[in-house]
């Protein structure tokens, strides 16, 4: 394994391909993650994306308010390139990221699209060989958009928010919510925005991190992007490990973490 791309007190990132990063990864606390989301995904936004940008929308069609022709027609060639691989899908991926998180000493949430939450379910709550899983299944939880991408087709109703797996390791469960549901309200990120074509807000990376973890833990998030899971674990007292495959991203997030005093909250709650 390579040595750090970037290392402090609180923060280890990988620059590199998980699947050769993780086998040396022994123990975590948790993982918290978004992977990418499932090939069909890309390819039917790269389908819509790039008919919204041509100018050819349908009875209904709906232009994001303010958004120039020349926005949309990058936006279309983003997903373009999503759906040719080359930010990848998580479809080949999730065999071995669902026998990483095995390893978790308690909780594991992932983020994908909607219509793969499924797999997740199925991959992360597997037996193997007979054992009884190393992961059950808790809920499915949701972070709910307060200004959603619509749906440039218009034919539709457009998705309003992401699910993300909830697992735990075999035991007795604990967090910090008490009785709380489930559901995440942020808008999407707009100010302050990583160079990253989908960061997540980091104000609910920040509760996620306070809500299923403790002061000291240490988190693994194997598909690091901007780092801003591991903003919001150093923010926090928790640690946390990144691994990133992409060079301009591990880029993006190193310059994040090397900030001095972090400012909690940056984006609009």
């Amino acid at each position: 394994m390579n040595s750090p791309y970037y290392e402090d007190a609180a923060v280890t990132l990988y620059h590199g391909d998980c699947r050769d990063v993780l086998p040396h990864i022994e123990a975590f606390d948790h993982l918290i993650s978004d992977p990418p989301y499932s090939r069909d995904v890309y390819m039917r936004m790269n389908a819509l994306n790039l008919h919204a940008a041509s100018g050819a929308l349908g009875r209904g069609g709906l232009r994001p308010s303010g958004t120039p022709q020349s926005v949309l027609q990058s936006i279309g060639t983003d997903m373009a390139k999503m759906a040719a691989g080359d930010i990848g899908s998580v479809n080949e991926l999730l065999p071995m990221i669902a026998d990483a998180a095995m390893r978790a000493k308690r909780w594991v949430i992932v983020f994908s699209d909607v219509e793969f939450c499924h797999e997740w379910r199925t991959a992360l709550t597997r037996s193997i060989e007979g054992c009884r899983p190393a992961l059950r299944y808790v809920r499915t939880g949701a972070w709910v958009k307060t200004d959603p991408m619509p749906q440039m087709s218009g034919d539709r109703p457009a998705v309003g928010f992401e699910p993300c797996t909830i697992a735990h390791a075999n035991g007795p469960m604990r967090w910090n919510g008490g009785g709380k549901a489930a559901t995440w309200t942020y808008g999407t990120v707009k100010t302050n925005r990583p160079a990253h074509p989908c960061p997540k807000p980091e104000a609910l990376m920040c509760e996620l991190v306070s809500l299923f973890t403790d002061p000291g833990d240490l988190i693994l998030d194997p598909f690091a992007g901007s780092g801003t899971t591991a903003v919001a674990a150093k923010r926090l007292g928790r640690r946390c490990i990144l691994i990133e495959r992409e060079e301009k991203y591990c880029e993006v997030a190193a310059k994040r973490l090397a900030q001095g005093a972090l400012n909690l909250f940056t984006e609009a709650v």
